[in-house]
Formats: structure tokens, sequence, C-alpha cells
């Protein structure tokens, strides 16, 4: 339910006009690419940050990187959106006894040139999920069977999903649902007859921002 809430309020605040006197995606688009002076001695230095100013921003609910993540990213060439998302998860958000943090670097390929019937963009890929908590572990500790877990430090997370974009003025806004597993559920449906195809996929949910 609080994530729930949270989309509506997002979707809320960002197409009621009448909370706002101008255009907040104008404005944030203005507030990334406007130039900047730093003054060092008697020389003004002006930084131009157009080429790193990120095109998108992205809020997601669930989808294998936390309950719920935010992150900004690129639109590239052939289709190609890489985006680096912040996760969290927690008792209060996710019912978790374990506090976890999670840097993902997603790595979204467009499966159609142009959206299907306009609206519609089938896409897949995978992302570089870094995992932070107390019981998280690169190399197993000694006290564990060798190669008997999985370590649950970084993790791949292939992903596959569709996008519905909605046009905002001169920009756009979609709504996106995605399938996503680990390597780890991957190697345990490959090396066990326990565990499911359908058993590995979780459900996420998310909106993107285009600048």
């Amino acid at each position: 339910m609080k994530a729930v809430q949270i989309i509506l309020t997002f979707i809320i605040l960002l197409f009621s006009q009448n909370l706002f006197a101008d255009d907040p995606i104008k404005i944030l688009k203005q507030k990334l690419t406007e130039e900047k002076q730093i003054v060092l001695k008697d020389d003004t230095v002006t930084i131009k940050p157009y080429w790193f100013a990120p095109t998108q921003f992205k809020f997601q609910y669930a989808g294998s990187i936390g309950f719920v993540s935010i992150g900004a990213g690129y639109q590239l060439r052939h289709g190609y959106q890489p985006t680096l998302l912040y996760g969290f998860l927690d008792n209060n958000f996710g019912g978790s006894n374990v506090t976890v943090h999670t840097i993902s670097l997603k790595n979204r390929f467009n499966l159609s040139e142009k959206p299907i019937l306009g609206f519609f963009t089938p896409f897949a890929g995978i992302s570089v999920n870094w995992g932070i908590t107390h019981n998280t572990f690169k190399r197993l500790p000694p006290h564990y069977r060798e190669n008997y877990y999985f370590q649950n430090k970084v993790h791949l997370s292939p992903f596959w999903g569709g996008e519905f974009q909605i046009p905002i003025a001169q920009n756009s806004f979609g709504i996106y649902f995605e399938f996503s597993t680990l390597d780890a559920y991957l190697l345990e449906f490959i090396r066990t007859d326990f565990v499911r195809w359908n058993d590995i996929w979780s459900l996420g949910l998310g909106m993107t921002l285009y600048l």
C-alpha cells in the first residue's frame, strides 16, 4: 500500500498544473543544463554540464533492486539506456528484518526502433547489482563449505518487459513493467529440479520521466 501511495502521489504532482507556476519539467531541464561559473583566483571558469546531464529519471517499485529505487540515466544510440539506481529495503519498506541498500547499473536495450502502435516499447537487458548490508559477502566465509553457497555481494540481474509512453508537452512520461531475476536463481534453476522457471522471476513496476 505504501508503494501505491507513493506512485499515486508522484503522478498527481506531475500532472497537476495548478501546483506549479511554470512547467516543472522545463524548470528541471534548465537547472540541469544551465552554465555555472566558478571563480579561481583571478580567473573565471565556465562549466557547461550538457554532456553529463541525465536525460531521464526513474522511480521503480520492486524488481530485484529493492522495495523502492530511484535513479537517473541516459538515452544513447541504438536504444541503449544505461541507468544508475539506488534501491532500499527494510522493515517498513518491504518487511525485511535487515536493511539493504542496493546500487544498480541497469543496462536496458529497446527491442524496437520506434514504439509499437506509437506508444509501447518492449525491452530487455541486464543489471549489475551491488548489495550493501551486514550479511552480504563477496567471498564465502571459511565456515561455509566451498561452492555450497553463491556469493551475494554482486549479482547480475537479467530482465525483460515493456513500457507505455505518455506524451507531456515536449517531453514524455513512461510507465513500465519488467520481470527480473538474479544469476544465483538462474544457477539453481539449471542445476536442481526443485526450482521451476516461473519461480525465479519477480515483477517490478516503474515510471520514467524523459527530458
